[in-house]
Order: structure tokens, then C-alpha cells, then sequence
């Protein structure tokens, strides 16, 4: 799941969200989600709902395997927590 959110009286900043990113179990660690995460990362930096200087997402913090995923990409924990799952950050 993929959003857009503009600039607001929150946030001075336009960004992309990934709010949920999974694969089946069953095809898991077989390189899907990093392909599959490649092919998102390069959709999103077409813009295509709007110019944005960041992509934001978050994970379970006992989630290892996400963390090191988005990691790879350049994602940066935040230091924020939303619903319990730790927000990451890729500057654009």
C-alpha cells in the first residue's frame, strides 16, 4: 500500500508512505521483496501523485529481516513510533 500526503500544519514536508509492504511467507527470502521493493522505490521517484523530498514507512521492531531490508535501500530510522512500529526514512 502506497499514499501521498502533502504538507501540512503537521508536517512542512510532501512524502510518499509505503504502509504496507508484505510477501507471503511461502516466498519469503527468495529476493522477491527486494525486487519488488527496487521496482516500488523507482515508481515513487517517477512522482507520480506529486513532487515529495521523502519516503517514509514503518516496522515492527523485532521485525530483523524488514529492518536490514530497508536498511539496504538507505531507509534511516526516525526515532519516531507509530502504532508500535518504527517509522524509517529515505531522504530523496
Amino acid at each position: 500500500m502506497l499514499a501521498y500526503s502533502k504538507a501540512n500544519e503537521s508536517t512542512d514536508e510532501n512524502t510518499y508512505w509505503i504502509w504496507r509492504f508484505m510477501v507471503d511467507k511461502q516466498y519469503q527470502g527468495k529476493g522477491y521483496g527486494r525486487k519488488t521493493m527496487e521496482k516500488v522505490l523507482e515508481l515513487i521517484k517517477t512522482f507520480p501523485h506529486g513532487k515529495a523530498s521523502s519516503i517514509q514507512l514503518s516496522y515492527e521492531p523485532e521485525n530483523i529481516v524488514a529492518k536490514t531490508l530497508y536498511a539496504s535501500f538507505g531507509f534511516k530510522e526516525t526515532g519516531e513510533i507509530e502504532d508500535g512500529e518504527l517509522v524509517a526514512r529515505l531522504t530523496l
